[in-house]
């Protein structure tokens, strides 16, 4: 459900055990890419989840999707279920109690736990109890699951055996420290230490006028005393991609400093005192309302499409068909209204792990 260009269906398919039946997705210019990436031949599909009838559904196990978060963002208004956009998740609910799968996985921003006091996320623990799931969350950070990106999100958890309790969530193991500010304020004038990884990807940066990403430093001259190789700052990244991550860039002649740059007013540095961050320091939160780059010798260039859905797992032959039939601003929306797949790969492979525990041994979810 709400199934974009296919994060979930990616990240359970990498877990192995799962095989998608079926999807919803009403953005016509997500659902192409989608079916460019997937074989969706006789599956299930209807495009507005207000429309999705449950008898018409096939048989499936595991019901999750990402239920429009813009009403429980804090980059957005707030409006929680006062937003028709909030008040999908009891489509959701809808479908599981129509059809009862065994397990539910749902995601989210972090500002539904905390909006309206907690009160919308109490009103969704006690609707699912009320259909009969045990339910735990987590946030999660995107930059824990193996890519370069600081993303926060709380990840839902629902099924119906309670045998299944504390074995799917929580994860205690992180790959990294969250990033630390140094100097504290509202979004644009935060400054974080040199710890971390690049910034969250939304729906609109990286678009028109959105000079989002690192530098062009091909071919620029470089500082004295600088080491011969190029190193990024990021688990399994590789520097010669051009992966988004902090790069510390040099030559046998000297180093470049790259800095993130937050909220550009205009490429000029003298224009942004306050809203650059220390030198090698990962890339600042991108959100939906805020320019983002980095600066190395005064000269910029933004995020490409392709690193921003490196950013989120996906993995380059399955970014060439999406780059083939999509436009620069339609894969920066794709990408940042998105899931993260490496996050609901290690989840999926949890979720496999207790159904087949359940089943006595027996592979699959």
């Amino acid at each position: 459900m709400f199934a974009g260009i296919g994060g979930f269906r990616e990240g359970l398919t990498r877990a192995g055990g799962f095989e998608c039946v079926g999807h919803c997705e009403l953005d016509a210019y997500a659902d192409h890419s989608y079916r460019a990436l997937f074989d969706t031949n006789g599956e299930w599909f209807c495009a507005d989840a207000r429309k999705a009838d449950p008898a018409a559904m096939p048989h499936f196990e595991l019901l999750c999707g990402g239920f429009p978060c813009q009403s429980f963002s804090i980059a957005g208004n707030r409006d929680g279920f006062g937003d028709p956009r909030g008040t999908l998740f009891f489509e959701l609910a809808r479908l599981a109690e129509a059809r009862k799968p065994a397990y539910l996985l749902f995601e989210n921003v972090p500002g539904l736990l905390s909006h309206d006091g907690g009160r919308t996320f109490a009103v969704i623990l006690v609707t699912l109890d009320g259909l009969g799931y045990g339910v735990e969350w987590q946030v999660l950070n995107s930059k824990d699951f193996g890519v370069p990106q600081a993303r926060r999100r709380v990840y839902i958890v629902g099924y119906l055996d309670e045998r299944c309790a504390g074995k799917i969530l929580p994860f205690t193991e992180t790959a990294g420290t969250s990033p630390v500010q140094v100097r504290a304020g509202n979004q644009g004038e935060r400054v974080y230490s040199p710890e971390g990884v690049s910034c969250t990807l939304t729906a609109k940066t990286g678009g028109f006028a959105g000079r989002t990403g690192l530098y062009d430093v091909s071919g620029l001259p470089v500082k004295e005393g600088a080491k011969k190789d190029c190193k990024p700052a990021c688990p399994g990244g590789r520097a010669d991609q051009g992966i988004a991550h902090t790069l510390n860039i040099s030559s046998a002649q000297g180093a470049l400093e790259v800095c993130p740059v937050y909220t550009l007013l205009v490429s000029s540095p003298e224009r942004n005192p306050g809203r650059t961050g220390k030198p090698n320091a990962p890339m600042f939160t991108l959100t939906t309302k805020d320019r983002h780059g980095v600066m190395v010798d005064r000269r910029i260039r933004r995020l490409t499409p392709r690193e921003c859905l490196r950013l989120q797992g996906w993995r380059d032959g399955q970014i060439d068909k999406v780059l083939a039939i999509q436009s620069d601003n339609q894969i920066y929306k794709q990408a940042g209204n998105g899931v993260t797949v490496t996050v609901v790969e290690a989840i999926g492979r949890r979720i496999a792990a207790a159904d087949a525990e359940l089943r006595g041994g027996t592979d699959g979810a």
